[in-house]
């Protein structure tokens, strides 16, 4: 009888204190709703915060979405609170995903960026060896990053050369296999990425609908995206008067098309164009809180 006195007083015990912090918290929650920082906070919410853009779907396409801000009340309300006044600079927000997202969709095209921000993303398909070097000086003179679709092939014999781009800042994508898509050679590819880069490849590359490459890369939950412009010849002629926010621009590797990629990049950059790699340009994340 005394032991089982004993335990009911514990429950007892228990059960008032933790009556007494809820009883706590409540009290606390009902002090701040009622204080005029955070009054002023939630009056300001319907002016400060942004809602999501969801993706947008069309036929067999799709564009990313936006994330939105919504303010993060407790956090604001703290350092509001020790600043001793209500700030707007002292907001704090929270992103918001989009309720349809690129990521809810992999059976999909992507052929450009939401637009939102200034972003381009130069991408080049690597099959050989020709002009690589000197599109890397390039990019290192200007100071710019891009996303190269390589081929498994020539990944397993340039091992070097993969880790080195991707020490620059750029981007490294799966484009084939010798040219094939080969489910199991195209995933020892992905998984030889991974190991040289420690990165997760995500995008597949088509020059035009291609169920193919759309069937296996949905498999693989990876975007198959075709670009917005295919630079082939005269890039730099054929770029002026098509550049918009989002594009998604893929360069043949020629001599003729390297010796105007400095003018190109440098033009892009003219026009107020921000150069970033493809998973820069489709992420739905915002640039800035």
């Amino acid at each position: 009888m005394i032991l089982i006195k004993k335990i009911l007083e514990a429950i007892g015990v228990i059960a008032l204190v933790l009556f007494s912090f809820y009883y706590t918290e409540k009290a606390i929650v009902i002090l701040e709703s009622n204080d005029p920082i955070m009054k002023e906070i939630k009056n300001k919410v319907n002016e400060k915060e942004e809602a999501a853009i969801d993706a947008k779907v069309e036929d067999n396409y799709i564009i990313p979405g936006y994330n939105g801000l919504a303010v993060d009340l407790e956090k604001s309300f703290t350092k509001m609170k020790g600043y001793g006044s209500y700030n707007d600079a002292l907001l704090v927000f929270e992103e918001v995903t989009p309720s349809i997202s690129i990521d809810d969709y992999y059976d999909k095209y992507i052929s450009s960026g939401n637009g939102i921000s200034t972003n381009i993303a130069l991408v080049f398909p690597i099959d050989n060896s020709s002009y690589i070097g000197n599109v890397i000086d390039i990019l290192k003179d200007t100071n710019t990053v891009s996303t190269f679709f390589i081929d498994g092939e020539y990944i397993d014999a340039n091992t070097s050369f993969v880790t080195n781009l991707v020490s620059n800042g750029n981007e490294i994508e799966l484009l084939s296999y010798n040219n094939g898509y080969d489910e199991l050679l195209f995933k020892a590819s992905i998984d030889k990425i991974k190991t040289l880069t420690s990165t997760i490849p995500k995008y597949c590359y088509a020059t035009y609908d291609n169920e193919e490459i759309l069937n296996l890369c949905s498999k693989l939950s990876m975007h198959t995206i075709i670009p917005t412009l295919r630079l082939e010849s005269d890039i730099y002629s054929n770029l002026k008067g098509n550049l918009r926010s989002g594009s998604i621009i893929s360069i043949k590797l020629t001599e003729s098309n390297l010796s105007s990629l400095k003018v190109l990049i440098n033009y892009i950059k003219q026009r107020g164009f921000n150069l970033v790699t493809l998973d820069t340009l489709l992420n739905e994340a915002r640039d800035e809180k």
